[in-house]
C-alpha cells in the first residue's frame, strides 16, 4: 500500500454523518486519540476555520473571551478540535446555536445545517452540565479505529494485532513503532492532564492488567490486591479508560424470568492492537496464533469491537449486544445475545477455521433460546449449517439484518 501522506480511507460513518450534518447546527466527532477524527473533519469541511484547542497558545487565545470570539469572528462556523480543553466554550455554542435556529425557523426552516464542529478524545458529554447544555443541539459521532472492511485486514491474527489505528495503513507504521508512543502520549495528555492522575507508572500497570482481562469479568478484589488500589480508585480509572474510548462494557442479558442471571460486565477494548501491545509475550501476528488463550480472548475481542463499531456507523449508541450467562449447577456461557426486530440471535465466537457441530450445544439448551436465530463467528468460510449459519468473521453486517 501506498505510503503517500494525501491518501486518505473513507470512513463507513460519514454517510450518517452527512444526514446528522443537515438537521444539527453542532456536530460532536469523538473517539480515541489518532481514530481519524481531524483527518475526516478537515475532509468534510474543508471550508470552516480550525482550531486546535490542545494548543496552549490556542486555548488562551480563545479563553480570554469565548463569546466575544466566537460572535465577532465565527457565526458561519467554526471547527474546535479536542474541544473538552476548552468546556466554557459550551454556552455560547449554545447561545448562539438556539439563535440561529430561530432565524432558520423564522424563515419557515425546521432544519439547521452544521456550523460548529467539536471534535474530542475525551467524552465530555458524561459531564452532566455539557450534557444538558448540548441536548437536541448536538448530532453525536463516533469515530472508532477502523473496521474490518475500512483497514481491508482479512487475515484473522493480522487483525488482531495491528488493530485499526489509520496510521499502521497509511503510512508504513507498525504495531511496535505506533503503540509504545501511543501509550506514552495517551498518559501525559489524558491520564495526566485531563484527569490530574499523577502515578503514571501505575496506570501503565493498570492497563496491562486491563489487557490481560480483555473478555473476562474485572474482578476487583484481584486487581486491587495486585497494585494496592481501593474500589474507589479502580472504579474512577476505569472511567478514565471508558471516557477516553479505550475500554467498553458488554452487559449480561437480561430477563426479568430469569432468575440465575449474572448481571456483571465484561470488559472490552476497542482495538485488539492496543490491547495485543499491553499483553505480556505479544510482539507479532504468530505469537497470538501460538498462545491459545491470546487468541481465544483477542479474537473474541475483536469480534465484540467491531460490532460496537458497526452499531456507532449506523447512528446508534445504546449498547448493541450482551453476554449470556447461567449459573449454577449446569453453568454455560453464551458468547453473545443480539436482539433485532424482536428476534434473538444467539452467538457463539470462536478462533478456529474449522466448524463443529458442537459449537450449537449451548445454543439449545434453555428453552428462550430455541427460537433464536443461531450463529457461529469464525475464522473459516460462511456457510449455512445445521442448527444455524456459520459467519466469517469479516460478514459481520449479516449480524445487523432484520
Amino acid at each position: 500500500m501506498t505510503t503517500s501522506k494525501e491518501i486518505y480511507i473513507t470512513r463507513e460513518i460519514e454517510s450518517w454523518m452527512k444526514v446528522q450534518s443537515q438537521n444539527y447546527p453542532i456536530m460532536s466527532i469523538m473517539g480515541p486519540r489518532q481514530s481519524g477524527k481531524t483527518e475526516m473533519i478537515r475532509k468534510y469541511f474543508p471550508q470552516l476555520p480550525y482550531f486546535d484547542l490542545e494548543q496552549k497558545e490556542t486555548r488562551k487565545k480563545v479563553l480570554e473571551n469565548p463569546d466575544q470570539f466566537v460572535r465577532e469572528n465565527y457565526m458561519d462556523g467554526v471547527v474546535f478540535d479536542e474541544f473538552h480543553y476548552v468546556p466554557e466554550l459550551t454556552e455560547i455554542l449554545k447561545t448562539v446555536s438556539d439563535e440561529i435556529r430561530h432565524e432558520f425557523r423564522k424563515e419557515g426552516k425546521t432544519a439547521v445545517p452544521t456550523r460548529f464542529v467539536l471534535t474530542g478524545s475525551h467524552n465530555y458529554l458524561i459531564d452532566e452540565h455539557i450534557k444538558e447544555t448540548m441536548t437536541g443541539r448536538v448530532a453525536i459521532i463516533k469515530l472508532l479505529p477502523f473496521t474490518l472492511q475500512e483497514s481491508g485486514c482479512k487475515d484473522p491474527f493480522e487483525a488482531m494485532y495491528k488493530g485499526g489505528y489509520p496510521i499502521l495503513y497509511v503510512n508504513g507504521q507498525t504495531p511496535p513503532t505506533f503503540f509504545p508512543g501511543y501509550v506514552y502520549n495517551y498518559l501525559d495528555k489524558e491520564v495526566r492532564y485531563i484527569h490530574g492522575i499523577k502515578d503514571l507508572l501505575k496506570f501503565e500497570e493498570f492497563m496491562q492488567i486491563c489487557a490481560s482481562l480483555a473478555g473476562n469479568f474485572f474482578d476487583y478484589e484481584t486487581v486491587g490486591s495486585a497494585l494496592g488500589l481501593k474500589r474507589e480508585t479502580l472504579d474512577a480509572w476505569l472511567m478514565v479508560l471508558y471516557s477516553s474510548y479505550i475500554i467498553f462494557f458488554a452487559r449480561g442479558y437480561n430477563k426479568s424470568v430469569m432468575k440465575q442471571m449474572n448481571k456483571g460486565h465484561k470488559l472490552y477494548f476497542y482495538d485488539t492492537g492496543l490491547c495485543a501491545s499491553l499483553m505480556e509475550g505479544i510482539t507479532s501476528s504468530g505469537d497470538i496464533q501460538k498462545d491459545p488463550d491470546a487468541r481465544g480472548n483477542l479474537f473474541e475481542n475483536l469480534v465484540f469491537s467491531e460490532i460496537w463499531k458497526k452499531n456507532f456507523i449506523k447512528g446508534r449508541h445504546l449498547n448493541p449486544a450482551d453476554f449470556w450467562n447461567i449459573t449454577g449447577r449446569g453453568g454455560y456461557e453464551i458468547d453473545m445475545i443480539m436482539k433485532r426486530a424482536g428476534r434473538l440471535k444467539a452467538i457463539e465466537i470462536k478462533s478456529s477455521d474449522t466448524f463443529h457441530s458442537r459449537w450449537f450445544d449451548n445454543m439449545q439448551k434453555h428453552p428462550d433460546l430455541q427460537a433464536a436465530d443461531k450463529f457461529v463467528v469464525y475464522t473459516g468460510p460462511t456457510m449455512d449449517v445445521e442448527g444455524g449459519r456459520a459467519l466469517n468473521f469479516c460478514d459481520l453486517d449479516q449480524l445487523f439484518l432484520a
